[in-house]
């Protein structure tokens, strides 16, 4: 009897998660989630969102560092690797970080005075980082393609207004630059409206994989749902498309369900500072024809996740937009 391929199906958690906690930095820190992996030459870098919450005062959030030889054992670095300056203020957040040549482009969120902006930073070391880019207000979420496409750098990010309503627009768009400072060509590709389970807001997640069926992507979608007993009343999930290699603004296909999405078998998705929440930031090729999935779980922890390629695809092509 064969198994039927199923978004349920696709993706299987990695038995030994979660795989970095806050136990493991040997430094101050509450919390560390949706922290950025990529795989270099030799071995796989892990950039931390680190969380220092020392109530009433204001939260103190920068970026950490972890190295690991075979991406599941992780080692955190003594020292971090780059802290709020001028106007970032108190808190740089949410890394993702994107191979291009022998580049690693670490975008982030800022907290300002002025509201959320996207920094850029460039680094070849994981020691000396040079930041690029620092957007206007409001902006969050952003993720590079590996490599230029039609000869620029080409980001997806969300918009994300200052005054945080469900009226307003949380969607996903393209733009591009010559050289990581100036961006522009701004391109919407996928709107919140058309993601049942993002009902509230979608946007990027992961850096997208090239595949020959096109862009494999990752995003996550936001729900509103009745408050748990801490008043937290929101559920995170992931979802997968695919876009044109050529113009990535073009979606080929989009699987309708999120790919993982939290369940009650896994605690560390839904005990923590925000349960039932699952947002992945790092998609890794392992070169077998499968791929590694890291997320962060419920607002606390980072995970860790494998699926087959030609899966995901599948899934994104069954629904040929």
């Amino acid at each position: 009897m064969t198994n039927t391929l199923t978004p349920r199906n696709a993706v299987r958690r990695f038995a030994g998660n979660p795989v970095l906690t806050a136990s493991d930095v040997p430094y101050e820190c509450t919390r560390v989630y949706n922290s950025a992996a990529v795989k270099t030459d030799d071995g796989y870098v892990m950039v931390l969102r680190i969380d220092v919450i020392k109530p009433p005062e204001r939260p103190y959030l920068f970026l950490g560092l972890a190295r690991s030889a075979d991406g599941i054992h992780w080692t955190v670095s003594k020292k971090p690797l780059l802290l709020p300056e001028g106007a970032e203020e108190r808190a740089i957040y949410d890394p993702r970080v994107t191979r291009i040549g022998d580049d690693y482009v670490i975008c982030y969120a800022a907290d300002t005075s002025v509201g959320i902006r996207l920094g850029v930073a460039v680094t070849r070391d994981f020691e000396h980082v040079e930041r690029k880019h620092l957007s206007a207000p409001d902006n969050r979420n952003a993720v590079l393609f590996p490599e230029k496409i039609n000869g620029l750098y080409c980001r997806l990010d969300r918009p994300f207004a200052r005054i945080y309503e469900q009226t307003r627009p949380y969607d996903l768009w393209l733009s591009y630059s010559p050289d990581l400072e100036f961006w522009g060509r701004h391109e919407l590709v996928l709107r919140w409206q058309d993601v049942t389970w993002g009902s509230h807001k979608i946007g990027p997640a992961a850096p997208p994989l090239r595949t020959p069926a096109g862009w494999l992507t990752l995003f996550h979608g936001a729900e509103l749902r009745t408050p748990g007993p801490d008043g937290w009343a929101k559920t995170y999930r992931a979802g997968v498309m695919l876009l044109d290699l050529k113009n990535p603004a073009r979606i080929l296909g989009r699987c309708p369900d999120p790919i993982l999405e939290p369940e009650d078998a896994f605690s560390y998705e839904n005990e923590g500072y925000r349960p039932k929440v699952i947002f992945p930031t790092g998609l890794i090729d392992m070169g077998d024809g499968t791929c590694r999935i890291y997320y962060g779980a419920s607002d606390t922890v980072m995970a860790m996740a494998t699926a087959r390629i030609d899966d995901l695809i599948a899934l994104c092509r069954k629904n040929t937009l």
